[in-house]
């Protein structure tokens, strides 16, 4: 069985999870909780969290979201695929949202 492979393609960050200072964003904390249960649940799921900041290699070898970022701005993101295709854009998705990717619903 082929694995699956999430992306997660984030504007700048402020430290690789984006949890941190006096206030971190809410979207980001229950971001990072439902990827580590993911990971828990699904190990056989390579899951990558692209930051412009951190990682500014992913977006370069990814022509499909340089493109979005080049055309519709940084508002675009973040921008979720598996497997190499667009599946959430501007928002991170829930775990059910996840799960359903997945095919675990």
């Amino acid at each position: 069985m082929a694995q699956d492979t999430i992306i997660i393609f984030e504007g700048a960050l402020c430290c690789s999870t984006g949890i941190c200072g006096p206030e971190p964003d809410r979207a980001l904390i229950e971001l990072n909780e439902n990827l580590k249960r993911l990971k828990t649940e699904r190990p056989d799921v390579e899951i990558t969290r692209a930051s412009l900041t951190f990682n500014l290699n992913v977006f370069l070898e990814n022509n499909e979201i340089l493109e979005m970022v080049k055309t519709q701005g940084p508002d675009v993101l973040p921008v979720t695929t598996l497997n190499g295709k667009v599946v959430a854009e501007r928002r991170y998705p829930s775990y059910e949202e996840f799960q359903k990717l997945l095919g675990q619903e």
